[in-house]
């Protein structure tokens, strides 16, 4: 995947010298004079890299930083202050402010090449231990933490956009037996399998994640109640008529799901729609398993 390299530079002739260098090295760079734009920029197309001028009008470079830095969105960004100043001073300010490296003006491309590749290589690497952080690592689903923080960021834009939500809690039925019957090798196959269903049945934009043990979770944002029964139920049969290999053996395996759905005019917190679910899914294990159950809460 191409990477991308934002520049922000208020002299176009520097502007233009950094563009050559980065287009010639193969990425996708976009470019802008002005702080403000900047962070407009850094926010719609997420770069992986930030060439930052120090000193511009306005903002200077130094602001710039400081908001990427704080923002979720941007934190993680490498930034590379681009600059003619030469007291230390200021590249001591710019990476306390959490710049990632500097480049001294006049631009040299060899340096500017360097350096680059340097940031990228660190970010590459960060981003694999983010995403160790927020897997589970047999299923990798979300982990349970990522999973609830996932879910509350959904339930609040739900709330502003005045749209419905749904929670679904999943359970495989039988597990203990699986793992007592075939070993617990066999059983983190099964696992790993019905993570799989469970992933290619949903939206691309619904959350799935490792709830804990042989419990699921999903989120769907922006959705009727019907939809999210449809789909509860498409990945409980789905899952009812796989086949399973387990030890040169062909066995069934089913799994009860508990959902609540809030709609955009129902005042129920997160937490609540949680309980709701697992209470749900409570009433499916104890009514004959292998369904979906309704969760019922009180609405305000």
């Amino acid at each position: 995947m191409t990477k991308t390299i934002l520049i922000v530079d208020d002299t176009k002739l520097n502007l233009r010298i950094l563009i050559d260098i980065l287009s010639r090295e193969g990425y996708a760079v976009f470019a802008c004079t002005d702080g403000l734009k900047a962070l407009e920029l850094a926010n719609r197309i997420n770069p992986d890299v930030i060439l930052l001028d120090i000193v511009m009008p306005e903002l200077d470079g130094f602001e710039v930083c400081k908001l990427l830095k704080e923002k979720d969105e941007s934190k993680d960004i490498p930034i590379i202050m681009v600059t003619s100043e030469t007291k230390s001073q200021n590249i001591k300010k710019a990476l306390e402010l959490g710049a990632f490296d500097y480049i001294r003006k006049p631009i040299d491309e060899v340096e500017v090449s360097a350096r680059v590749n340097s940031a990228l290589r660190f970010k590459t690497h960060q981003d694999k231990l983010k995403e160790l952080a927020m897997k589970d690592g047999l299923t990798e689903l979300y982990n349970h933490r990522v999973l609830i923080e996932l879910f509350v960021k959904e339930y609040e834009k739900q709330l502003e956009l005045k749209k419905g939500i749904c929670f679904a809690m999943l359970d495989i039925d039988f597990y203990k037996k699986i793992n007592d019957n075939f070993g617990h090798t066999s059983g983190d196959m099964v696992l790993r399998e019905i993570s799989s269903i469970i992933k290619s049945s949903v939206r691309f934009c619904d959350i799935v994640g490792r709830y804990g043990g042989e419990e699921f979770g999903i989120v769907f944002p922006d959705i009727e109640l019907g939809e999210a029964l449809r789909l509860c139920e498409m990945i409980r049969k789905s899952i009812e008529e796989h086949e399973f290999n387990v030890r040169n053996k062909s066995i069934r395996v089913t799994i009860s799901i508990g959902i609540c759905y809030k709609s955009a005019k129902e005042h129920i917190k997160y937490n609540e729609m949680i309980e709701a679910a697992d209470k749900a899914l409570y009433k499916a294990k104890n009514s004959g398993r292998n369904k979906v159950e309704i969760g019922m809460h009180k609405v305000i």
